[in-house]
């Protein structure tokens, strides 16, 4: 008769369970160490829009702005434009550029719609119908400055808009220095520095693609360029 031989060595409930103890002990710690990193990265972006808000509210605070050799407006609502072009009637600027104008917008509606005399845009303003972004504006305005001999620019946008702006236009080589000028959005501010809750969804929205532009050229990963700008410019001699 053959007696299976029994193992020496039991393990007991305590040794097993210790043994569970342990093996959650690195779960846990993975675990703690995934929201501390969390809740870094969460605090660091946390921080970067508030920054980023008083940025906006400063940037919106009205300052006399400089001369420059030229004056550039992006598009996004008529009160650029006309900032724009109460800048060049005072001198500001020998030119405007107004980039990314919608291609069913004549310069009669503008001229209408801004209540301008058309002989000044005949005189001294170009439009840019193909830029369709912010890199596009950028770099439609400097091959636009580039050609015209402009190095000092005066960069009129929406005071939300700005900070990402000036990212944008700061990597274009040819131009030497960018003068904001930003159009306060009153509708996103309630009171002197209060964001309403409007203005609190488009800052976030413009504060994430303004991280993601910040990422991008920290990368080094340049917008590529594309053949129809420099097509363009020839219609904005």
């Amino acid at each position: 008769m053959t007696i299976a031989a029994e193992p020496i060595f039991r393990s007991s409930p305590r040794l097993a369970a210790g043994t569970g103890k342990l093996g959650r002990r690195p779960r846990l710690r993975k675990r703690l160490a995934a929201t501390l990193a969390f809740a870094g990265i969460a605090g660091y972006l946390l921080g970067g829009f508030w920054r980023f808000t008083e940025e906006v509210d400063r940037l919106s605070t009205p300052v006399a702005s400089a001369d420059a050799d030229a004056i550039v407006v992006l598009t996004g609502g008529a009160m650029r434009i006309d900032y724009g072009l109460d800048l060049l009637r005072s001198g500001k600027g020998r030119r405007l550029l107004i980039s990314g104008v919608h291609p069913g917008t004549s310069v009669a509606t503008l001229a209408r719609l801004t209540n301008t005399d058309k002989r000044l845009f005949d005189c001294c303003v170009d439009i840019d119908y193909l830029a369709a972004d912010t890199i596009g504006n950028a770099e439609i305005a400097g091959r636009w400055a580039e050609k015209r001999g402009y190095r000092d620019l005066i960069l009129v946008t929406s005071d939300y808009h700005m900070p990402r702006s000036l990212l944008e236009f700061d990597r274009v080589s040819s131009i030497r220095s960018v003068t904001p000028v930003a159009v306060r959005r009153d509708d996103l501010w309630s009171g002197e520095r209060l964001l309403t809750g409007s203005g609190l969804r488009l800052l976030l929205t413009e504060y994430g693609k303004y991280v993601a532009t910040r990422i991008r050229g920290g990368l080094g990963m340049a917008p590529q360029e594309n053949e129809d700008d420099a097509s363009h410019m020839a219609s904005l001699d």
